[in-house]
């Protein structure tokens, strides 16, 4: 799944808490945000998918190209056969190219409805990143101490928080059927 990551904050930070018996913070601000940062991330019980920075208009070419370099390789260092993979119904995940090359691999799209919330555990993960690339109120002088950051953040979640994510998911699925 990919998370768009902004050099001003996350978005939609245009308010901050603070204590009122302390100094306030100044923030800076930027024309359109002054730049951002695309990453697409997977995790499994065993481990994570190493990150893949974006760049440009993502579509069907460009995910399978992902899924290519970053998912299949992790799949097959855990022994991943016959592995199950969960992303959301975008337009650059659903056409026939991607459920192709997926089937080719021996990799199964877990059902999801359409229109559903968005309960993927790697929303829950972006959220504890973010609160660690952002914590203080962060922003970043260039797209490089933003990547650093982001990089930090994800090769820092401990690996029980990831797995009872992906343990919940399964109380996720009776909801739905």
């Amino acid at each position: 799944m990919k998370k768009k990551w902004n050099l001003d904050g996350p978005d939609g930070n245009i308010k901050y808490w603070h204590d009122l018996r302390k100094e306030p913070r100044s923030f800076f601000s930027r024309q359109s945000g002054g730049g951002s940062v695309m990453v697409w991330a997977a995790f499994g019980f065993n481990g994570q998918v190493g990150l893949a920075f974006l760049y440009g208009r993502q579509n069907s070419p460009k995910y399978i190209e992902t899924l290519e370099n970053h998912l299949m390789p992790f799949a097959e260092n855990i022994g991943g056969q016959n592995c199950e993979y969960q992303h959301d119904n975008a337009n650059t995940h659903t056409p026939s190219a991607r459920k192709n090359y997926l089937n080719s691999k021996n990799v199964t799209v877990l059902e999801w409805p359409p229109m559903s919330p968005d309960l993927n555990p790697i929303e829950k993960v972006w959220g504890f990143m973010s609160r660690k690339v952002y914590e203080n109120g962060g922003q970043f002088y260039s797209v490089n101490a933003l990547k650093t950051s982001i990089e930090s953040a994800w090769c820092n979640l401990e690996p029980k928080i990831l797995q009872t994510l992906i343990m919940s998911m399964e109380n996720v699925y009776t909801m739905f059927y």
